[in-house]
């Protein structure tokens, strides 16, 4: 699997022409999303390389060309065996779609690439080393036919084969056997280990038809997993180790000359270790992301994205704390408006007080509404002095003359301001 680099495709094809390439389909996505930036378009490119049944990726290539027939035509033009599962050669055993593997590998040896090359070569091979010695103990006497991830696999296949029914199909050796879940209906064939959903064939682990098939007849879901997925394999891959090699100065004697170094030469700036990053990554500096601060104001020009230390404004006065940015114009011109109006009832209130009051005697009833109301607005322009009062009506009194009285200081407030 390679990241679709021009020069690797034709050499694989020369030095190893039997075995299957395939491409990242997350470089591929990047690429497609360069182009199309339509959320719908994006998820359908993953639905295509996910699909394990050629029907299922003809359907999803339909829809990818009913909506944009330009997005089709750049998917068709790669080749189907390298970057979707349908179409993925049986014999690995492997559905990796996207290169991690490899991404893995260049992270751990981000330390060693700033080395110089001999040295860097050296450090690498130490790395492997310890790495293979440290696996080839990780399971050492651990129990079962599989190991620990391909158990945890199976589990997660075990929790979806519930929901399946197999029915025997009335073959002479029992082995045929078709599997239904809500009108959806699939073929098991376990004397030839395949299914029609096609994931049996393609990881060598039994998916949950497969393994809803097993569980009816009674067998064991382990016993027909692919031998490359059990631990005897995984002991045999780590049974080779890298041999130890001295240092320099045990090397034997020659009679040629020793290699030189070529010349070095230093580029300006600190020289870059980090990857490249595409547009749609975070820029993240070694194991921790970026802070993102709030946006922040200077408290001497009022700017943002700045403080009072790095300000350039050094003429502008330093704002106090409790600073009220100035009003805008429309604002000004409402407080204007409420200004004249606050004047002009305090003009009138000052003409109603200059006038005789009015002497009434409330201990007398009042048998109209109209006239009551009357009196209220006539002790609230001061036009009434009681003789009489009780309590209700003596505090009536003194709060609509306070209200007046705090009206017409307010008002000559903003006479004087002006």
């Amino acid at each position: 699997m390679s990241d679709m680099q021009k020069g690797l495709i034709p050499t694989l094809q020369e030095v190893m022409s039997g075995a299957p390439h395939r491409f990242c389909v997350l470089h591929l996505w990047k690429n497609f999303t360069k182009q199309w930036k339509s959320k719908e378009l994006k998820g359908i490119v993953w639905q295509c390389a996910k699909s394990t049944t050629v029907a299922e990726f003809e359907g999803h290539m339909a829809h990818l060309k009913t909506i944009n027939c330009q997005a089709w035509e750049y998917l068709n033009k790669w080749p189907k065996q390298a970057w979707t599962k349908a179409h993925f050669s049986t014999i690995p055993k492997v559905d990796n779609i996207c290169n991690n593997t490899c991404e893995v590998f260049n992270s751990r040896i981000l330390q060693y690439s700033c080395k110089p090359i001999i040295t860097m070569l050296e450090e690498i091979r130490s790395y492997i080393m310890r790495t293979m010695a440290a696996r080839k103990v990780k399971l050492f006497g651990k129990p079962g036919p599989l190991c620990p991830v391909q158990y945890k696999r199976l589990e997660k296949e075990f929790h979806f084969a519930n929901q399946w029914t197999p029915i025997w199909c009335g073959d002479n050796m029992g082995l045929r056997y078709e599997v239904h879940m809500w009108g959806n209906k699939v073929e098991v064939n376990l004397g030839e280990w395949t299914c029609t959903c096609g994931v049996w064939q393609l990881t060598g682990m039994p998916c949950r038809h497969v393994i809803a098939t097993i569980t009816h007849k009674g067998g064991k879901p382990e016993d027909m997993c692919h031998e490359w997925l059990s631990i005897e394999a995984y002991n045999k891959t780590y049974q080779h180790f890298i041999e130890p090699v001295q240092g320099p100065q045990y090397w034997a004697q020659t009679q040629y000359t020793h290699p030189v170094p070529p010349h070095k030469r230093v580029q300006r700036g600190r020289p870059k270790k980090n990857r490249r990053r595409s547009v749609d990554e975070d820029n993240v500096t070694g194991h921790k992301l970026k802070r993102k601060l709030a946006e922040f104001t200077c408290e001497r020009c009022g700017q943002t994205n700045h403080n009072i230390r790095s300000c350039k404004n050094i003429g502008v006065p330093v704002r106090p704390k409790k600073y009220v940015a100035p009003s805008t114009s429309n604002e000004d011109d409402h407080l204007l408006s409420q200004d004249e109006q606050a004047l002009n009832e305090a003009e009138e209130a000052a003409a109603h007080v200059q006038q005789d009051p009015m002497e009434i005697n409330l201990s007398q009833p009042h048998l109209s509404q109209d006239s009551d109301m009357e009196l209220m607005v006539n002790i609230c322009h001061n036009k009434v002095v009681l003789s009489q009062p009780n309590l209700l009506q003596h505090s009536i009194f003194i709060y609509y003359n306070y209200s007046c009285l705090t009206f017409t200081c307010r008002s000559l407030q903003l006479l004087f301001h002006q």
